[in-house]
């Protein structure tokens, strides 16, 4: 756990060393393995640089201290079939629970690059920007109601004392 603890902490130094402003800790594809001590482990660094922790699953690992967490099922747009996206947004949009919800979209421009760089996922990514740049999705939200928040406002309800995060 102490290398673990170490590669963390360089990453976090080196996206601070950089200029940029860090808003939490996640693990690449949600995965920390399930292990307990990575987790708390995560947790007290993020205390520490006043950060948020991206949690999900086990009941937001029992809802990290009264901390937000996001509330229901995470949503990864590579998971959506391209036909019909479009409208399965809108719908799943409309059907929202209340609480906080994630979806990870990953907009791109599905431009020659994009192809070359991605060929089995540009198509995703073009079809999540065509939705989020959409005529009716400002409406849509403001219809039912959905505020749109990063991991900013998150981060200060994790640590309302720090105000603008680590530095």
């Amino acid at each position: 756990i102490e290398d673990v603890e170490v590669q963390f902490r360089a990453q976090v130094e080196t996206v601070v060393a950089a200029g940029l402003e860090p808003t939490h800790l996640d693990w690449h594809c949600l995965l920390d393995g399930g292990r307990d001590d990575i987790f708390e482990l995560t947790v007290a660094l993020a205390g520490e640089y006043g950060l948020a922790v991206r949690v999900w699953g086990e009941a937001g690992r029992q809802r990290v201290r009264g901390l937000p967490v996001v509330d229901h099922d995470f949503l990864d747009s590579f998971s959506l079939p391209l036909d019909g996206k479009a409208e399965r947004y809108a719908r799943l949009l409309r059907e929202l629970p209340a609480g906080l919800s994630e979806w990870a979209v990953h907009p791109g421009l599905g431009d020659a690059q994009s192809r070359a760089v991605e060929p089995d996922g540009w198509r995703v990514r073009q079809s999540d920007l065509e939705f989020l740049v959409s005529a009716g999705v400002r409406g849509l939200l403001r219809e039912e109601r959905i505020f749109v928040v990063d991991y900013r406002g998150v981060r200060e309800r994790w640590h309302p004392e720090a105000g603008g995060g680590p530095g």
